[in-house]
């Protein structure tokens, strides 16, 4: 390169000089490797050429990626901080007459060390021989050992990170992703050079189990047992992954979300099997995970120079060695695809995204070359970001990363209140309450995404919406016998969903004494046990000597709820309801320490705040007076359960039987 430097021409000189699209001068970014797109060269002509990347600084070798009729993606390394990036376009092979034509710009890059970052894990088994299904001449090079497999990994990673940053600016979130778990070590996202880089860490996590173990066929996800047999009872993968994970210990002893390779994972020909391999993300407490095989990792690249060709390598899949991956991996390129965008399918359930309607949550990950490259093998057409197809993150997908803890930047509130979504039925419509601020609702019909709502201006207080029954069915076209599902996510990253809306609507409307027609909030917790209703002020019921007379008159007077009595240790055991004649209600067991709360008769509980989830983990109980405190645990997810504008509570019903199982509210309009 340096022999030509000397006739570089400098950005503005000529209209065929680089021209980058998607990024400005001087932007901010939160990502190591970024994703640029543009033009260079004329416009009008069908031609080859290739775009050279240098850094001012010299801190990473010069990288040379192709231009296909004037389009070009690369991908360009950047250090912390203030980046001066050279793009030269070689025009040789459409314009020989010439000289090369630069354009400089510069980037500055701005970790989010504050953020918690995804950790990049292998599972390896006790007695592992340390390599991967490979074709021969990987195995003779030695590009199938463990120190290859961890570059493939790290190199995938920082594809996925760039990726996502492009998608969440594309969908008017900044330049916003998730970090990566790096320490300063030996990088490997060159082959030109080995230096010492903050580069992505890769944990080696070395399981109790055997490889013979790993690799039971009854374990392997894509495993179909005979006709007639019964379930295996054996530990899956993805339990075992996470047992290692835990005897591991830091970082994975708090809160974390991990991408997680299963090293030994082997495809059987005999069996036409992929053994020890499953695809799944997702996860409960502490960790959140997606695993998937290293079948298809021979295929991925292990540096930014190697990436384009191995999404245009159209080497045959040899089947009596390597695995088919669901019979769309038959050459390499797209054995990447299914490799580096399945597994990042499963990262995405690990960052909270359920099946998307279209896109990377959808199998969109079968054309992820299209985002990194040009050039795909058998299309005649340069693919621009319009022709990328399934490579993306669903609008729905990009709006929950938007509240991720992962994706904050600084802008961003510090804290949400830690406070989960509840649906509340009026007449003829839901009140959806999220005191965090509601991001996301869902629609689904039959089980199927059919369309959402956004929420995402901050100026607004989007804690309450009120959507109209009537109003959503005409929204998604329902017709009679569709199952109305209303799924809601608040800012906080907080989840609830309503299943059939309909019912939950119709079933909400109940008539009590007294009060006459009334409405049931949601239930919190499990609908198992011993059904019970209370409502706080009964009829009439006995006789009281009135105090304002001497004599043995009698007046009426109404009981009202006096007293409750809660019993509680990591959860609700039980609650006893007692009113002013002495009758009670108790629901759930004998267990717990015992907690009394009182009420005067003009006293009114205005509010429970709960925390559920299995069971009713914790309550405190809230009147126009005073508060309970906190009785019980604190599992589960906080619920706040405060009536409507205009409404109050009059009552508690729910079910328990060794526990309190579950809880709602009654209430009416003022």
């Amino acid at each position: 390169m340096s022999n030509k430097k000397e006739n570089l021409q400098e950005f503005g000189v000529s209209p065929l000089a680089p021209v980058i699209i998607n990024i400005q001068n001087d932007e901010i970014v939160h990502q190591r490797i970024l994703l640029v797109y543009g033009r260079a060269g004329p416009r009008d002509l069908a031609y080859h050429s290739n775009i050279t990347v240098e850094h001012h600084a010299d801190n990473f070798p010069y990288t040379t990626w192709p231009i296909f009729n004037s389009h070009f993606k690369c991908l360009v390394h950047l250090d912390p901080g203030l980046n001066n990036i050279r793009f030269t376009f070689n025009p040789e092979s459409c314009l020989p007459e010439m000289s090369p034509l630069s354009t400089v710009i510069t980037i500055n890059y701005i970790p989010m060390l504050q953020n918690p970052p995804l950790h990049l894990a292998i599972l390896v088994a006790k007695d592992s021989k340390c390599v991967i299904d490979a074709p021969p001449e990987k195995v003779i090079s030695g590009d199938n050992g463990l120190d290859s497999v961890k570059a493939k990994l790290r190199c995938a990673a920082y594809l996925w990170q760039a990726f996502t940053a492009e998608q969440m600016y594309r969908n008017g979130f900044g330049r916003r992703t998730f970090r990566l778990e790096e320490e300063w070590q030996q990088d490997t996202l060159s082959n030109q050079e080995s230096n010492l880089r903050q580069t992505a860490k890769v944990h080696i996590i070395r399981t109790q189990y055997t490889l013979e173990e790993l690799l039971d066929p009854e374990r392997a996800q894509q495993y179909q047992p005979p006709p007639g047999a019964p379930p295996t009872t054996k530990k899956n993968l993805y339990s075992m992954f996470m047992n290692a994970l835990q005897e591991y210990g830091a970082p994975f002893d708090k809160q974390c979300y991990v991408a997680g390779l299963i090293l030994d994972s082997h495809w059987d020909p005999k069996m036409k099997l992929i053994r020890g391999h499953a695809a799944i993300g997702g996860g409960g407490g502490r960790v959140r995970l997606g695993i998937f095989g290293s079948h298809t990792t021979h295929a991925w690249p292990k540096s930014l120079e190697e990436v384009v060709n191995c999404f245009q390598d159209e080497t045959q899949t040899d089947e009596n060695i390597l695995g088919n991956d669901n019979n769309e991996s038959g050459t390499w390129w797209r054995c990447c695809n299914i490799g580096i965008g399945a597994m990042l399918h499963e990262v995405g359930h690990a960052l909270t995204c359920p099946h998307s309607a279209s896109g990377i949550m959808r199998r969109g990950f079968n054309n992820l070359n299209r985002t990194f490259t040009v050039k795909e093998p058998n299309n005649i057409h340069p693919i621009t970001p319009s022709d990328e197809s399934g490579a993306h993150w669903h609008r729905c997908d990009t709006i929950r990363f938007r509240y991720h803890p992962c994706f904050r930047i600084p802008s961003d509130p510090r804290a949400y209140k830690d406070v989960s979504p509840d649906f509340w039925p009026l007449d003829n419509s839901f009140l959806i309450c999220c005191y965090s601020g509601i991001s996301l609702v869902e629609i689904q019909v039959n089980g199927a995404y059919k369309s959402h709502l956004e929420f995402l201006d901050e100026r607004l207080h989007d804690d309450e919406v009120e959507l109209s029954l009537e109003d959503i069915m005409n929204r998604v076209g329902w017709k009679h016998g569709d199952e109305l599902t209303l799924h809601v996510i608040g800012k906080n990253h907080t989840e609830n969903t309503l299943q059939n809306a309909h019912a939950f609507l119709d079933n909400s409307h109940i008539i009590v004494p007294i009060h006459g027609n009334v409405l049931r909030s949601a239930r919190l917790g499990r609908d198992k046990g011993q059904e019970f209703q209370t409502i706080f002020n009964k009829p009439q019921s006995s006789f009281q000597k009135s105090p304002s007379s001497s004599i043995d008159s009698f007046s009426p007077k109404k009981p009202y709820l006096s007293q409750m009595i809660i019993k509680a240790g990591c959860l609700v055991d039980s609650i006893t309801f007692i009113w002013s004649d002495n009758t009670m209600i108790k629901t759930g067991g004998n267990g717990g320490n015992e907690h009394e709360f009182t009420l005067d008769e003009d006293e009114k509980i205005v509010e429970l705040n709960v925390r559920a989830g299995w069971y009713i983990d914790g309550i405190e109980i809230k009147t126009n007076k005073k508060s309970s405190g906190w009785i019980g645990g604190s599992g589960g997810s906080m619920h706040l359960l405060h009536v409507p504008k205009d409404h109050e509570i009059i009552g508690i019903y729910g079910s328990g039987d060794f526990y309190v199982n579950s809880l709602g509210i009654i209430y009416k309009k003022l």
